[in-house]
């Protein structure tokens, strides 16, 4: 179904806001009139989203609209300066998904870009920002000028290639403003000495609090955040040391996740140029699976699955999705998976099964049960892509990598497996095995929940001053054994340049739909009706979202 109509002349005003406050993510879900057009971040047109933010807040007709205004309201509040090239970045690389290289449309979005860059420029040069926000706002303009090489290779307009010419120069401007000796943005090891010389700082300690309510939607505190952090990790870590120290024993080298980890990279990785055909026929096997057992898939879906772009390497380390024309009849999404060997790509068959059933069965699914209106009725407050919904859709697909863990014991007792769980089997036994994909799966699945229990620890920490990133990484590494580069990649170039709090929204949200889901079984629900249900409601609030379920699952 096209994006609902508003119910009220309040819903169809915020409607309005916020498709004019995102010009760039509202043409890539559908909107054709706003193509070529960028948030232009000047003080003017700052303060007029404020104005009509608390304008709006006075209209609100109920706490859903409230939430989703006081998320819109924060982001821009940040005004951190690695949003800004992050948004231009963002815009490029949706285009080329979504169309590929069409110069009438790339000519203004680039006009509109250069004017984007110049204008934060002049909000951002007066501060002295800190360490941490100016590796940010680098990488991110690092990978703007990776995309302008990219399209000025498979152009032969000319005036575009003119324009991109002009962007590449006010990107080189703008990251002048945030200079960090020995940055070039060649991975960890660089890096990490940066940050041991100099810190990553990120000066939000005074702001953290007010973010993780404003933006995400969080009831809890700092401190609640890191103790939930620790309370998930001291709860999990002894099963990931057992996994650890099984596999260890199996493969002859020191019972530490990173050595493990390695071990398993070298014996058992598909090449660099085999893993998009890997993942192409092992998706068509699982989907039918997690149809059956998990959560049901719409008809209309299709998502592709791409590799990651060298330019977003460096914010996306190993996987990431996108959704596109979501406010039109046919919406799309994106799987992408990352190879750079610069960044943590997985390789190893057990890890990419644990990324495709996060990004494609979480994401992807919830993006496209909410388009299609599968299972529920979003209202049109529930369809906006706000930050709110990033949130919502990292604790979905968190909780759905353990569901699929009890899937793969079942395969493993071999007991009433339908014809689409044979298959699957039979997939796993020609590469290798099911008890060795099973090892895998169990491995990689406990390592990144052990990485979102870090993630809230780290970002609970760092965002309030109480250690800093070098710090962490080192505890975390003693504390886990996972890589300091893995802890690094993991924590900071993507989620802490989406804002305080985004870290922290994997395992919390997931851990709550765990609780609510653990008593909807207790009270006889029928779970692949609660997961579709809960997968195609939208992207509300994450506590009206979560006080939903608990009604669905007491009923």
């Amino acid at each position: 179904m096209p994006v609902p109509k508003p119910a009220s002349d309040v819903e169809a005003e915020i409607f309005e806001f916020a498709k004019e406050s995102d010009p760039a993510t509202t043409y890539l879900q559908g909107v054709n009139e706003y193509v070529g057009k960028l948030f232009i971040p000047s003080r003017r047109n700052l303060e007029r989203i404020a104005k009509r933010t608390e304008e709006l807040r006075l209209k609100a007709e109920n706490d859903l609209q409230l939430r989703v205004l006081d998320s819109l309201a924060a982001g821009f509040a940040l005004q951190e300066p690695q949003s800004y090239p992050d948004g231009v970045l963002s815009a490029f690389f949706g285009y080329l998904i979504k169309e590929g290289v069409v110069p009438s449309h790339l000519k203004p979005l680039t006009r509109n870009a250069v004017r984007a860059l110049q204008a934060a420029a002049q909000e951002t040069s007066q501060k002295r920002w800190p360490t941490g926000l100016r590796l940010l706002t680098l990488i991110r303009c690092d990978g703007i000028l990776e995309i302008i090489k990219t399209i000025k290779k498979e152009t032969t307009d000319k005036q575009l290639k003119e324009l991109l010419d002009d962007l590449a120069e006010a990107t080189r401007k703008y990251a002048s403003i945030f200079r960090v000796k020995g940055f070039k943005n060649q991975g960890f090891d660089e890096v990490y000495k940066i940050i041991k010389r100099e810190g990553a700082d990120l000066g939000r300690e005074k702001i953290y609090a007010q973010a993780l309510r404003r933006l995400w939607d969080y009831p809890e505190s700092p401190q609640q955040v890191e103790a939930k952090g620790l309370k998930f990790l001291e709860r999990e870590f002894p099963r990931f040391k057992r996994i650890t120290e099984r596999l260890a024993k199996k493969y002859g080298v020191a019972a530490k996740a990173e050595d493990v980890s390695k071990a398993l990279t070298v014996k058992r990785s598909v090449k660099q140029t085999e893993i998009l055909p890997f993942l192409g026929e092992l998706r068509k096997r699982t989907q039918r699976v997690v149809n059956k057992d998990i959560v049901r898939i719409n008809p209309k879906y299709e998502t592709k699955v791409i590799e990651t772009p060298l330019y977003l390497s460096g914010i996306f380390p190993s996987a990431g999705a996108f959704f596109y024309d979501s406010f039109t009849n046919n919406p799309k999404e994106i799987f992408m998976i990352t190879t750079d060997p610069r960044r943590d790509p997985s390789t190893v068959p057990g890890e990419l099964l644990n990324g495709l059933i996060h990004e494609e069965y979480g994401h992807c699914v919830h993006a496209s049960n909410t388009a299609t209106a599968y299972a529920a009725k979003p209202t049109l407050t529930e369809v906006m892509f706000t930050p709110l919904a990033g949130a919502l859709s990292e604790g979905i697909s968190f909780q759905r990598e353990i569901e699929f863990q009890e899937v793969m014991d079942k395969l493993k007792a071999g007991k009433k497996l339908s014809n689409d769980e044979k298959a699957l089997v039979q997939f796993f036994e020609k590469r290798g095995g099911l008890e060795v994909w099973a090892e895998e799966y169990e491995f990689y699945t406990w390592m990144w929940r052990i990485v979102r229990f870090l993630r809230v620890i780290g970002d609970a920490r760092i965002n309030s001053g109480k250690q800093s990133l070098r710090d962490f990484i080192e505890w975390a590494h003693k504390r886990t054994g996972l890589a300091k580069s893995t802890v690094y990649h993991q924590l900071f170039p993507a989620h802490q340049g989406n804002g305080p709090g985004y870290a922290s929204t994997y395992a919390i949200v997931g851990e709550s739909i765990r609780e609510i889901q653990n008593r909807a079984k207790r009270n006889g629900k029928n779970i692949v009706d609660f997961n579709t249900y809960a997968c195609s409601m939208g992207f509300p609030a994450r506590t009206i979202f979560e006080e939903r379920l608990r009604e669905l699952a007491a009923k």
